[in-house]
């Protein structure tokens, strides 16, 4: 049982440790929904209770953990990984690093079934790439589990929560664990070079990828590329700035509740209204001229 985890006024899963005490922390009780108090005095462990004083329900610290350190990737939408050989020839980083940051692109999405497995997360990187992150406690990849992820040459990162028991639990050491620190860290495909480089001198070069599929619409010699996200979204971009192409985005995406990246500067869509700008782009693309702003190559 634990009682160490609540949902906040924002509906945000929070530790006890991080709310104000007593009824002042406006948490909820993850079970039944009925306000809690944040009992955090110097004898008894943190721990949240009952405002009625009813018995506290039952809960699963694993199964709020594995929450909890989701929540924490998909805020951060990314987190920081080690380098290996294996993972430097498939990403195209330095083997000479030690980390790495796998940012999204897009929206973090949990749970998503690929073939017949469910990652804990999936997200896609600024170069277009799936990579699934696993959560583990008590159950950890076994054999079989990595055998399929090999098969899909999925990249999957398995995160060590397992030192973050109910009496040994630091929100701040675990959020560093889980977004920034990689000791607790190891991938569970790739792991092994191509025979071909594991025993000689040759330089590593990056593997063949399974990127985003990407769709292209063309105006007037111009394109505007748009990836899908596992979660349905897409992300439309100009893929060459032309004032005029990013202006006829820009109307297009911003009515139907689009939000523009600009660290990317892409517009994501949200899936339920992906179609429609799909088609209404298409539309464009048919009946505009768009004669202003730089043609590509």
């Amino acid at each position: 049982m634990s009682n160490q985890f609540a949902f906040n006024e924002f509906n945000q899963l929070v530790h006890v440790r991080e709310v104000a005490r007593g009824s002042a922390c406006q948490c909820r009780c993850v079970v039944c929904n009925e306000p809690l108090v944040a009992r955090q005095g110097e004898v008894r462990q943190h721990h949240f209770s009952h405002a009625s004083n009813s018995e506290p329900c039952e809960s699963n610290h694993e199964s709020l953990l594995h929450r909890y350190a989701k929540q924490l990737i998909v805020e951060a939408r990314g987190l920081v990984a080690p380098v290996t050989p294996p993972v430097a020839q498939y990403f195209g980083w330095s083997v000479e690093a030690d980390k790495a940051i796998l940012q999204a692109l897009g929206p973090v999405v949990e749970e998503y079934a690929i073939g017949n497995l469910r990652p804990d997360i999936l997200l896609v990187t600024t170069d277009g790439l799936q990579v699934a992150v696993e959560i583990a406690y008590s159950s950890f990849c076994d054999i079989l589990k990595a055998a399929e992820l090999a098969q899909l040459k999925l990249p999957t990162l398995e995160i060590d929560l397992s030192a973050f028991t109910p009496e040994e639990f630091d929100p701040v050491l675990v959020k560093e664990m889980i977004i920034g620190a990689v000791d607790r860290k190891k991938w569970i495909w790739p792991v092994e070079l191509p025979v071909e480089l594991a025993d000689s001198n040759l330089p590593i070069q990056p593997a063949p990828k399974q990127y985003l599929p990407e769709e292209k619409i063309f105006f007037s010699g111009r394109w505007v590329s748009i990836r899908q996200f596992k979660s349905g979204d897409i992300a439309v971009k100009c893929v060459k700035f032309d004032p005029d192409l990013v202006s006829l985005i820009k109307s297009v995406c911003k009515p139907h509740g689009a939000r523009y990246n600009m660290q990317y500067k892409t517009w994501n869509v949200p899936r339920w209204a992906a179609n429609i700008v799909r088609r209404d782009l298409e539309q464009k693309a048919r009946t505009m001229q768009i004669t202003m702003g730089p043609k590509s190559s």
